[in-house]
C-alpha cells in the first residue's frame, strides 16, 4: 500500500516557498475562475489603452489602484465562495446570504473603478471620437 504524501505542516520552510506557494495561488485563480480572467484581461486592456492615449504617471497608479482593488475583491468573493461550499454543498440561506454579500463587494469594487476609469478616459476617448 502506497504511503501519501502530506506535509508535517503548512508552514513554508523558507521565504521562496512561500514565493512559489503565492504564485500558484495566483495561477490556480487565473485558470480555474473565470471572473478572475475576464479582470486579468481588463486590466491588460485599460492599461494598454492608457499607455496609448499617454496618460499622466498619477493617472497610471489610479488606475492600477483600481485593477488591484477590483481583483483583490474577486480573490476575497472566490476564497469565501469556496470556503462555503467545503462548509456544506447543500443550500442554506445563511450561506447564500454570504455569498451574495461577497458578490456585492464585487460589484462597489468595479463600481469604483468605473468611476475612476470616467475621470481617467472620457475626455481623450471623447477627444479622439471628434478628432480634436
Amino acid at each position: 500500500m502506497a504511503k501519501e504524501n502530506k506535509p508535517e505542516s503548512w508552514e513554508n520552510e523558507n521565504l521562496w516557498e512561500s514565493i512559489q506557494d503565492a504564485f500558484c495561488g495566483v495561477r490556480h485563480i487565473l485558470t480555474h475562475h473565470r471572473n478572475a480572467r475576464i479582470i486579468f484581461l481588463s486590466a491588460i486592456f485599460n492599461v494598454a489603452v492608457g499607455l496609448y492615449l499617454k496618460i499622466s504617471n498619477l493617472e497610471l497608479f489610479v488606475l492600477g489602484v483600481a485593477i488591484m482593488v477590483v481583483f483583490i475583491a474577486e480573490v476575497i468573493n472566490t476564497l469565501i465562495e469556496d470556503l462555503s461550499d467545503l462548509i456544506t454543498r447543500e443550500y442554506n440561506p445563511k450561506i447564500k446570504l454570504i455569498k451574495d454579500v461577497a458578490a456585492g463587494v464585487v460589484l462597489v469594487a468595479v463600481g469604483f473603478a468605473l468611476v475612476l476609469g470616467y475621470f481617467v478616459f472620457f475626455n481623450r476617448i471623447l477627444a479622439l471620437w471628434k478628432g480634436v
